[in-house]
């Protein structure tokens, strides 16, 4: 009803997607380069089998399994180069935090299923490492 007698203007809702761009401004994007669901094994996953996605971002990659758990969700996940980190994995309605070890390795146990992105901070770097939001 209020989109019939108030719709949003076309340029106010062109500012608002412009201006949600600068929420990460001092992160690094590493955008979702591989997703084992766009390479035809939907079946398989539905079997049982983990989903695996890749993402990149200059000077890092980010490899991580999606497995089912009951109702919830286990991501592993390796930084490449292999590093520790502080890992920090955001929902919509909280966020999940983790280390990754001096070979890049972390986990994250007891995820619902919801759209998530992570956070990756390496010791020294001057910014974080932001994946982009991916349902899972």
């Amino acid at each position: 009803m209020i989109d019939r007698v108030d719709p949003l203007p076309p340029d106010v809702l062109a500012a608002a997607k412009a201006s949600f761009v600068w929420r990460t401004i001092d992160a690094e994007l590493a955008e979702l380069a591989a997703d084992s669901l766009d390479d035809g094994l939907v079946g398989v996953r539905a079997n049982g089998a983990a989903r695996l996605l890749t993402f990149e971002a200059p000077g890092v990659e980010v490899e991580v399994e999606v497995a089912d758990v009951g109702q919830t969700r286990r991501l592993t996940g390796q930084l490449v180069p292999p590093s520790a980190a502080s890992i920090t994995l955001q929902r919509a309605d909280g966020t999940q935090e983790t280390t990754a070890d001096d070979m890049g390795r972390f986990t994250f146990e007891g995820v619902p299923a919801a759209t998530v992105r992570l956070e990756i901070l390496q010791p020294g770097a001057s910014h974080p490492v932001v994946t982009s939001w991916v349902a899972i």
